[in-house]
């Protein structure tokens, strides 16, 4: 039985999917007078409580920001190029990612100081330094890859998604906040800028038993748009409430595909600096 991000159904936009989330692209003159009608309305009312009633209308206030839907079901697959910090390492290291909306996700990290990582998953499996992963680190990837996939992760459940009303966010600012509950233990929480439809903040926890959860957050800035679609360039991390790192990217490409063997972790090894294979 596959288990793991794909039971989400996060594949690509269906012709029923884009005409739920923007209703002009799809139907006649009435349709597309609705939309309007729901967008003139978003921009004549001030404040965060018309935004409270009416969650598709946050939704489709994030589509736009981050490029539109139409743009947003296009680019779906890319490579992010940078640089990270980590509580856990004395130096920086060179981060490559190589992604795959909804469940792909590599990411290779060759530390100054001469260590390396090499973090994998593919649908339903996961492997970390060449080897299986276990059901954590497994679990902390689905994490990450939703939190990738942002904002079609959110976009494509908004019918799983939860309102959960105003979250205060670390720098002091009222954002709505969204939350997805998925592969049974794992949730995400999403803050949005009300006014601009951007995603400023997320939330991930993980339930490790007793009633305790493991939380790992990210604030995001530096927003830039990379061929018609929004990117955040910045995204500082949180670990149960503590700062442990901070990843900076110099470049994004977007591409139609990539070689399946990028996510596959029983081949190649691990990388040794330089030989980043995402670059190939």
């Amino acid at each position: 039985m596959e288990l793991g991000y794909r039971e989400l159904g996060i594949m690509q936009y269906s012709s029923s999917q884009l005409s739920t989330v923007a209703p002009s692209c799809r139907g006649g003159s009435q349709a597309r007078g609705r939309y309007l009608a729901r967008w003139l309305i978003l921009l004549l009312i001030p404040g965060t409580a018309a935004d409270a009633a009416d969650t598709g209308l946050l939704l489709d206030k994030v589509a736009m920001a981050y490029g539109g839907v139409e743009r947003l079901a296009e680019t779906t697959v890319w490579q992010q190029y940078g640089t990270t910090v980590s509580a856990m390492h004395p130096q920086p290291g060179e981060v490559r990612r190589a992604f795959r909306y909804p469940d792909r996700l590599r990411i290779e990290i060759n530390y100054e100081e001469g260590s390396s990582e090499l973090r994998i998953l593919s649908g339903a499996v996961a492997w970390n330094k060449g080897k299986q992963a276990a059901e954590g680190m497994y679990s902390a990837l689905l994490l990450q890859a939703a939190r990738l996939g942002l904002p079609n992760t959110l976009i494509d459940h908004r019918n799983r998604l939860r309102d959960t009303g105003i979250m205060t966010g670390r720098n002091g600012d009222s954002l709505r906040s969204l939350e997805l509950v998925f592969h049974g233990n794992l949730r995400l929480q999403v803050g949005i800028d009300p006014e601009t439809g951007r995603i400023l903040e997320s939330r991930s926890f993980m339930q490790t038993g007793q009633g305790h959860a493991m939380e790992f957050a990210a604030s995001y800035d530096d927003f830039r748009m990379v061929e018609g679609r929004l990117f955040a360039f910045r995204e500082t991390l949180y670990m149960m409430g503590k700062q442990s790192g901070q990843t900076l990217l110099e470049r994004i490409e977007l591409a139609e595909q990539l070689p399946e063997e990028l996510f596959d972790g029983t081949s190649p090894a691990r990388p040794g600096p330089g030989q980043h294979i995402a670059r190939q």
